[in-house]
């Protein structure tokens, strides 16, 4: 793959209503309840509205339909994971679930069989992070009919939504890069797969092979250090690695403030090709950025109580200056921020207007 090719990948991701800003649909809307949001949409994993004095409650919901199409039971776990994770992002808690189940004709086999998983799936993953089901509700028989007349289902979605509790609202946690010189540090799972990947339908137009599975001692632990050095003042800001891989997270945490970021990956050590380094997705996998001076105290933190379940990536660049990611010393992606700022704010507008 080459540099121009990676950028071009890129671009087409940034771009897609999947991943791209969502501000044309939350603009339209009230999204300050009367001043109380602390974490407004966008700027952060999840929304966080301070509810009584300092304490404050989380909010976010999450699906990934390719997922849940390609393998229900684990596609529905892994639904309630990346909730839980995009909470502890911000610091907060998870705490209850409430679900909401689209599903075709349960009078189909593979419809039923597809439900049947998804609430398995579901009903596990909420025991794994201890975050009971408190309400829902059930849409059945979304359909339509294929060029020969024949029903054809919707994708699977059971759509998560999760609350969490904010302990301390002045200490929650931003997407975006806040401090030119953090070190880059990622957390969780270093196997990305491409099965189920938005780079896989949307640059290749094919939905096939096995997603993301859930290790939920992994994921209990990366977003527990997530939490844990959140308090303590050590991350400056934190993000969930998930639809389209390393490249369009590191993007996403360039954006907000506009500062770049110099990355340095190992192919060699991992054995990945270059598209599934890039933008193989995974399960258990949080961005975060750390103060220079707070690096040694942060990693003997995780060496002590994570393993090796980390790896430092890179640093925080100036403002303005590029992203770049690079193999072996070798750019692959080195791209402007406003280029990338282009085709992610602007995307839903444009395909609106």
């Amino acid at each position: 793959m080459s540099s121009i090719r990676g950028i071009d990948i890129l671009f087409q991701l940034l771009a897609i209503p999947t991943i791209a800003s969502k501000r044309w649909v939350y603009r339209q809307y009230d999204h300050e309840v009367q001043n109380n949001t602390v974490v407004l949409p966008g700027g952060g994993d999840a929304a966080v509205i301070r509810v009584r004095g300092y304490r404050g409650v989380a909010a976010t919901t999450d699906c990934n339909s390719r997922y849940v199409y390609l393998d229900p039971y684990e596609g529905s776990s892994a639904a309630v994971a990346e909730a839980a994770r995009n909470l502890s992002c911000v610091r907060a808690e998870p705490l209850a679930v409430t679900d909401n189940l689209n599903f075709g004709s349960p009078e189909n086999p593979v419809g039923y069989w597809q439900l049947a998983s998804a609430c398995s799936g579901i009903a596990q993953a909420c025991r794994e992070l201890e975050t009971p089901v408190t309400g829902g509700n059930v849409s059945l028989y979304n359909e339509t009919v294929d060029s020969d007349g024949l029903p054809k289902s919707i994708y699977p979605t059971p759509v998560i939504g999760m609350i969490g509790l904010v302990e301390d609202v002045r200490k929650v946690c931003p997407t975006g890069w806040q401090t030119p010189g953090d070190i880059i540090y990622l957390l969780g799972s270093n196997t990305p797969t491409l099965g189920g990947s938005e780079y896989l339908a949307t640059i290749h137009g094919i939905v096939a092979g096995k997603p993301p599975c859930v290790d939920f001692d992994l994921e209990r632990a990366v977003q527990k250090a997530t939490r844990v050095g959140i308090k303590r003042g050590w991350i400056n800001s934190a993000h969930d690695c998930s639809e389209g891989g390393i490249a369009v997270t590191l993007a996403e945490c360039c954006l907000p403030n506009n500062l770049g970021a110099e990355i340095y990956l190992n192919q060699a050590q991992t054995q990945q090709r270059l598209d599934e380094l890039l933008f193989g997705e995974a399960a258990s996998r949080i961005l975060v950025s750390v103060s220079l001076h707070i690096g040694a105290t942060w990693e003997n933190y995780l060496t002590e109580n994570f393993g090796d379940h980390w790896q430092k990536l890179g640093f925080v660049s100036n403002k303005g200056e590029n992203m770049r990611i690079l193999i072996e010393s070798v750019p692959v992606i080195d791209v402007k921020i406003e280029e990338m700022g282009d085709r992610f704010w602007k995307a839903i507008e444009k395909l609106m207007s």
